[in-house]
């Protein structure tokens, strides 16, 4: 009886560099990963507060809106402070709103009808909402001067 030849065995397992690579691989996909949640985190609340701003700025339009106009110019340079959001009345906004602050511009304007030639004297009148950052929405508004 001839003796057994051995013939070369298969590869059983990953070898030391292998594994070391596959780790490596796996490391930046996990941080990749891990930086595009946290990008879409910070676009989601970027979102939202602007959503909370348009919303906070209409609020305060339409209050400015229900006031007399020979009141109006009492309301220029209202600023209401990140955090500090309130009702022309006073009251607080909740605290979903605490990322936010409000201002208001009011100036005396001519608003000039082209097509009739028409000049009509009125308050222009700005709502901002604004972050610790930027401007995130404005609003303005034309009050038509009532007649006499």
């Amino acid at each position: 009886m001839r003796g057994k030849t051995h013939t070369p065995r298969s590869r059983r397992g990953f070898s030391l560099i292998e594994n070391l690579m596959a780790a490596a691989v796996l490391g930046i996909i996990v941080l990749a990963v891990g930086l595009a949640v946290s990008a879409a985190q910070k676009a989601s609340q970027e979102g939202k507060k602007t959503v909370l701003g348009a919303m906070a700025a209409d609020d305060l339009m339409s209050e400015l809106r229900a006031v007399a106009y020979a009141n109006l110019p009492g309301y220029d340079g209202m600023v209401q402070d990140v955090g500090a959001l309130q009702t022309l009345t006073g009251d607080d906004y909740p605290d979903t709103y605490w990322a936010l602050g409000r201002s208001v511009l009011v100036e005396d304007t001519q608003y000039v009808e082209g097509g009739l030639g028409a000049v009509i004297d009125g308050r222009r009148i700005v709502v901002a909402a604004f972050d610790d950052d930027r401007v995130l929405v404005e609003l303005e508004c034309f009050v038509p001067e009532p007649s006499s």
